[in-house]
C-alpha cells in the first residue's frame, strides 16, 4: 500500500496557545482583575492596600514586587515624589556627615564623661544579687 505525497500530516500535540498553562494563567488574569475591582468598590484599591502592606513589612513587599517591575528604573523629572524623597535622603545624609566631620573624635578629647552607676539604694543593689546567684 502506497500513501499519496501531497497528504498533510496531522500536527502533534496541543494548538499553540491552548496549553494547560495558558489556560491557567489567563483564568488567573481574569480573577485578579475581578478581585481588585471588588477591592476597588469596597473603598481599599490597590495602591491602597500596597501602602498598607508596606507600613507593615517594607521589605518583604518590595522584594516581592520588584518580580514585577523593571530591573533598570530611569527616574526623569524633578517633580516625581521618589526623586524629591530620594533628594531629601541624600541631604539629610550629607548632614549627618557635616556634624560628624566637626565633631571632635573620642580618642582626641580628654574631656569624657564618666557615668556613675552606683544605685542609689545599696539594698537594691544587694537583693539584685542574691537573686542572681541564686539562680
Amino acid at each position: 500500500m502506497t500513501y499519496p505525497k501531497n497528504k498533510e500530516k496531522n500536527p502533534i500535540g496541543r494548538p499553540r496557545g491552548s496549553g494547560h498553562g495558558q489556560q491557567i494563567t489567563s483564568r488567573l488574569r481574569k480573577e485578579i482583575y475581578s478581585a481588585l475591582s471588588l477591592c476597588k468598590k469596597n473603598g481599599q484599591p490597590l495602591d491602597m492596600l500596597l501602602a498598607e502592606q508596606i507600613q507593615r513589612d517594607a521589605a518583604g513587599t518590595l522584594s516581592k514586587l520588584s518580580k514585577f517591575v523593571p530591573q533598570e528604573v530611569s527616574l526623569t523629572g524633578e517633580g516625581s515624589e521618589f526623586s524629591l524623597a530620594l533628594g531629601e535622603v541624600a541631604s539629610r545624609i550629607a548632614e549627618q556627615n557635616a556634624i560628624l566631620k566637626h565633631a571632635p573624635s573620642q580618642g582626641a578629647s580628654d574631656d569624657r564623661q564618666i557615668i556613675d552607676i552606683t544605685p542609689e539604694n545599696p539594698d537594691d543593689d544587694q537583693k539584685l544579687t542574691e537573686k542572681s546567684s541564686k539562680k
